[in-house]
Parts: C-alpha cells; structure tokens; sequence
C-alpha cells in the first residue's frame, strides 16, 4: 500500500467518525478515495493509465482514435460552420489532445493557425503532465475548471469523465428503499443499509420514474447531473460530445444489471468490491445516457444522436486512417494502428463496452454533422 494510501485510510476513519452517525455515503467515501487533494487516487501523482496504471481508455490504445476525432472536429469546423475552439473536459494525461493537435496540424495548416484547444482538468498532476506533453503547442491551454470559459462556439467533449464521478448507491431491501452507506468496523470499511430519506434522491427517482425490484442496487448520478449542467451552461452553440460506457433507462432494467455497476480497477482487474485498495484502486460507474439526453432538451440542446462507439467511430471516418501496409515488421508504426483500428471497430472490441453522446446548440437541424466518406 502506498503512503498515500495510508494517510487516506486514516482520512476515511476521521470522516466517518466524525460523521453524526459513523456513516457517510458512497457519494462521500467515492469522493473522498477520488479528490482528496494530494491523496485521492486522482489528485495523486502516479500513472492511471496505461500498462503501468489500472486501466486503459480508447485514447491510449494507439493514435488511432484521436486522429478520428480530430479529422471528424475539422469537419465540423471546415463544413458545419462550428468555431475552431475545442474543450476537452477531464482531459486527463493530455495523450488524447496530443493525438487531436498532432492530426490537425499536419493537415490543417489554416484551421492550425486560428485553433484554440482546452484542457480542462481538476488534478494538478495531470496538468502538469499535460504542460510537458504540449508545452510546443501555443494553442493548448490547461485550465482546472471551465468557470473562465462561457459563452462558447466550439466543440465540448469528454472521453470517460462522468463515469469517474462520486455516485449514491440505494437499494430495494425487504421491500423498501434504503440507502447504502459505508462505516467501519473492528478496523474494516463495511457497509450498512438505512432508510432513504435524502430528498434529491427521492426527487430524482420520481423525476425519472424510477422503480427498483426486490435486492436491486441502482446508482444515483446526482455529480453527473451538477457536472452536466455547468457544462452545457458554457456553451452558446455548437457540438457536445459524452464518450462514456453506460445505459439506457431500458437497458438498466435489465438483469444483467441489477446489482448496479459500481466496481474499481486496480492493476488492470475487475474489483467488484469498492471498499477495497482504497485510495490505490480506481473507482467507476455506468452513466445514465437518458438523463443527459433529457437535461440537454431542457437546455436547449438538440439530441443528434446516441451510438456504439464503434459506429460512431465509422461515421467520424476512423477507416480513413487505415493504410496499406505490405511490409513484414508487426512493429511498425502503419501496422500497430491498423491493429487498433480493428480493435476499436470490430464486434466484442474495446468500443464495445462504450457508447457516444452526441448533441448540439444552435445548429441548424438540417446540418448534416457526419460526412460521406
């Protein structure tokens, strides 16, 4: 266990003894393991990401995926009449941003010079990482938060951002609803079940009409929803883009998905128990895509769409990446990106776990925002 490891658990006992009822909720302890400044396991300064980290994102498999997104942006820009800004919210390592700024650079030398791209991410690690990863580029700007950025003609997009968020975990117990929290006993985090009397989650179930069946776990997204809403209220027009995995209202009333879908990652495996490795272990959810569509209508945003990741991926124009490759070393650099190509498109691939959220402001409905390729 990592020092910082140490001193969070220390945290965590203080915070729950200190609590009027030795219990605080899974909103509190996700919060509290995540963004604990210097100790949460995002606000530390150790690799996430990557064969040394927890776990992998579409953007560090290769080059691939932020060269699609990127030749996709200079569509927007070139044919859909979109501003040459782009907000990337919980930018993270910067690696994404690279692979965007790389492509339009090489191939856009006008769209290059007029270019504003912003990182925005809460971890001061990160954007110090970021500042070595993009430091040639003077149109990268960090930014901890978006409060600078209103107004905006641009492009706002996110690559798992939401699903990092804290969540509050309910439950149908003996035929009622409880709240799950977490407390501490004989040294050990557990949890602990009592009835759900907190009134935004109240409100937000029946909002979103929300039942639960007998034993069944359901997350609540109260950060996403808070998350959401300061994002769309910076955007004056353009595109908002949610690359994420989660469900469909439909979809989490399937079985597969009763016992909710909160779990960490740590050294690159499943942990379906979220009161371990604390502070060492990455923490994650399935985001609720209905309720962002739904918010987005009420603010004004028109709904373009909800895809597979891999579909999406195919109308962004990720083929036109692949070239001929009829050399005979597996290791060159047209070969490993063909290979993640195929990996990022192909049924029971790495897209298959993700889907994109795709809508936009003050763009007229008859724009057609994929090309023909």
């Amino acid at each position: 266990m990592e020092k910082e490891a140490i001193v969070l658990k220390n945290h965590l006992k203080e915070l729950i003894a200190g609590s009027p009822q030795k219990r605080i909720s899974y909103n509190d302890y996700m919060d509290a393991v995540l963004y604990t400044p210097n100790i949460g396991y995002y606000a530390r300064a150790k690799e996430k990401i990557g064969p040394r980290g927890d776990f992998y994102t579409s953007g560090n498999v290769g080059d691939a995926f932020g060269r699609s997104l990127a030749r996709w942006f200079v569509y927007l820009i070139k044919r859909c009449g979109v501003s040459p800004r782009i907000i990337e919210v919980g930018a993270g390592d910067g690696k994404l941003a690279y692979d965007i700024l790389v492509y339009i650079k090489e191939t856009e030398p006008q769209i290059w010079d007029s270019l504003t791209y912003i990182l925005v991410d809460g971890s001061p690690f990160h954007r110090k990482i970021q500042h070595e990863r993009l430091g040639i580029f003077k149109q990268a700007v960090s930014a901890a938060s978006l409060e600078k950025w209103t107004n905006v003609n641009g492009i706002v997009f996110s690559n798992e951002l939401f699903d990092a968020l804290p969540v509050y975990v309910i439950e149908k117990y003996k035929g009622a609803l409880v709240e799950v929290f977490v407390t501490e006993k004989e040294g050990d985090l557990v949890e602990e079940r009592e009835p759900l009397d907190n009134p935004d989650i109240l409100s937000y179930l029946s909002e979103r009409k929300i039942t639960l069946n007998e034993k069944q776990r359901y997350e609540v997204p109260l950060n996403m929803i808070r998350e959401y809403e300061k994002i769309v209220s910076c955007i004056e027009s353009g595109i908002l883009l949610t690359i994420d995995y989660g469900y469909t209202d439909r979809e989490w009333k399937e079985p597969a998905h009763l016992q909710g879908s909160l779990m960490g990652y740590y050294r690159h495996e499943m942990i379906k128990n979220a009161l371990m490795y604390s502070g060492d272990m990455d923490l994650t959810t399935h985001i609720h895509f209905d309720t962002l569509i739904e918010i987005g209508k009420r603010k004004g945003l028109s709904n373009r769409g909800l895809f597979l990741q891999n579909e999406f991926l195919l109308k962004a124009g990720i083929l036109e990446e692949l070239k001929d490759d009829q050399g005979t070393d597996p290791f060159s650099k047209t070969a490993k990106r063909n290979r993640a190509i195929r990996g990022l498109i192909v049924p029971g691939g790495f897209s298959e776990h993700f889907k994109v959220l795709l809508q936009s402001k003050n763009l007229a409905d008859d724009v057609r925002v994929f090309p023909e390729w």
